[in-house]
């Protein structure tokens, strides 16, 4: 039980800090983009002027996507149902080999250990597999919903 918390811990950190780090990134990102649009909206108006004419047009709605500093900028260029079943594929890769790994550590256990090993492996495994499914399902989807609904051959 002791090697199962020990092993809990170093799995634990590791993915906190890794998603901390991920959440930063994003972060500094979207924050680089934020400014280079504010650098431009600036020098923009700074030619504009106090032009009354390019001052309305600039009022207008079709200029207010200038204006707007988007997330979408920032993504991956990756459709976001492809990113979906790439994400359902490693968590399923990653659930598989750590179900194994906890069956193939319990041979070497004993008692209750034994058990609490049996017990993870089996479902690390049973959760690998049904994110495989849904990796496979969102794939599908993905590629039936960009043909427009129809089935290739």
């Amino acid at each position: 039980m002791e090697a199962m918390i020990v092993g809990a811990v170093f799995i634990g950190i590791p993915w906190v800090l890794g998603a901390i780090y991920r959440s930063y990134l994003s972060h500094q990102r979207f924050m680089k983009v934020l400014q280079l649009k504010a650098e431009m909206n600036a020098r923009l108006l700074d030619r504009v002027g106090h032009d009354p004419a390019a001052l309305d047009f600039l009022k207008g709605d079709a200029q207010q996507q200038l204006f707007d500093v988007k997330i979408s900028e920032t993504a991956s260029q990756v459709p976001t149902a492809y990113g979906r079943a790439l994400t359902s594929l490693q968590a399923s890769l990653i659930l598989l080999c750590a179900g194994a790994g906890f069956l193939w550590m319990r041979q070497s256990m004993a008692g209750r250990d034994h058990e609490a090993f049996l017990v993870f492996g089996t479902l690390g495994v049973a959760l690998g597999v049904g994110a495989l499914l849904s990796s496979v399902a969102a794939l599908v989807a993905a590629r039936l919903f960009s043909s427009g609904g129809e089935a290739r051959a």
